[in-house]
């Protein structure tokens, strides 16, 4: 495993205070780095023979090439090599692209020192216990289900291509998919509806991939910008599901799952059955799920609590016929559920 003491980071920004600002930072905390500021230079010192380079940091936006067409150079020569992204932009299509094009991670400028350490530490200094974590979940998920050898093959299809990059804890979605399961064989679904539910709520969060990481994981609140930026989720999900036209009823879930009954909820403000079916069963359940789960600022609630939540919220948040289904289900059937998915404080969601 790589440390931080022979570890070498190539910094590439047009921008010569932010460029040298990166650099500082990583070489404060002990790794070598070099400077570029374009990407013609740094593809040049990769090409050269015994040239060190274990991590790419590189603008986006720069002149000549920037930094999407690097990172797909870079990916088409050096695949291992990890690349994060750093622009002060962020928008949909951008987005996209830098995944298509294999961005490893995504940094939003203003950038603090603490975000860039723990980035670049997270690939230079892995933990294997995560990836093997999340292997273990998918396993389980794809144990527990019915039978069906085409979705199975479908789900670990997504997940290589994505390579469970920022899905450090799995139980989240494995518990929102096996609550929606139960609550759509209340509601009479049929078997491949309720294969697509289960599935489409196992991606629901799938987008958060292409969200600036010191966004998707900052500590206090958000800026309007960052809202902004958040919020863009569920699109670039339905973005990335697109690529498997099989999946089309779970792409419109998780392009949905935000969406509110009353048309406050977001990117399209649908209302009632403009929302799809399964995205308005999949609302209740996460909102269920988000109150009984450990967080980091409360320790987690009564299914009551998550039951009377959900009552209140009938006509405005949620479908009031899927309420009264919901509010139906037997407790014990919730209960097993939670215990064979545990919530951990620490879940990204």
């Amino acid at each position: 495993m790589l440390t931080r003491a022979n570890s070498t980071v190539l910094v590439v920004d047009d921008d010569a205070p932010i460029r040298d600002y990166l650099a500082q930072v990583l070489r404060f905390e002990g790794y070598e780095c070099h400077t570029f500021n374009d990407s013609l230079a740094a593809l040049a010192y990769l090409r050269q023979d015994d040239s060190p380079a274990d991590l790419v940091l590189a603008d986006i936006s720069m002149p000549d090439m920037g930094g999407i067409e690097l990172l797909r150079e870079v990916k088409s020569s050096y695949p291992d090599l990890p690349v994060i992204l750093i622009s002060g932009l962020y928008e949909l299509a951008l987005a996209v692209d830098a995944l298509e094009a294999g961005a490893d991670d995504y940094l939003k400028k203003p950038v603090r020192p603490g975000d860039i350490v723990a980035l670049v530490s997270k690939y230079l200094t892995p933990d294997p216990r995560q990836h093997q974590e999340v292997q273990e979940a998918l396993r389980h998920f794809l144990d527990s289900r019915p039978p069906d050898p085409k979705t199975s093959e479908q789900i670990k299809a997504v997940f290589q291509k994505l390579g469970f990059k920022r899905y450090e804890t799995y139980e989240h979605s494995a518990r929102v998919a096996s609550l929606c399961y139960l609550f759509g064989r209340h509601c009479a679904l049929s078997q491949d509806d309720l294969n697509h539910l289960e599935l489409g709520a196992l991606l629901h969060d799938i987008g958060k991939i292409g969200i600036p990481r010191n966004v998707l994981l900052k500590p206090g609140p958000l800026t309007d910008e960052e809202w902004r930026v958040m919020r863009l989720h569920p699109a670039v999900g339905y973005s990335i599901l697109l690529a498997f036209p099989e999946l089309l009823p779970e792409a419109e879930i998780v392009y949905c799952h935000h969406e509110r009954y009353d048309g406050l909820g977001y990117p399209r403000g649908l209302a009632a059955e403009e929302i799809p079916l399964g995205a308005r069963v999949f609302s209740i359940v996460d909102t269920f799920d988000a109150i009984t789960s450990e967080r980091p600022y409360r320790a987690a609630q009564s299914i009551d609590v998550a039951c009377d939540e959900i009552r209140k919220a009938s006509g405005s948040q949620f479908d009031p016929a899927l309420v009264e289904i919901f509010l139906k289900l037997p407790r014990q059937d919730l209960e097993e559920i939670r215990r064979r998915f545990p919530s951990t404080s620490d879940e990204m969601l």
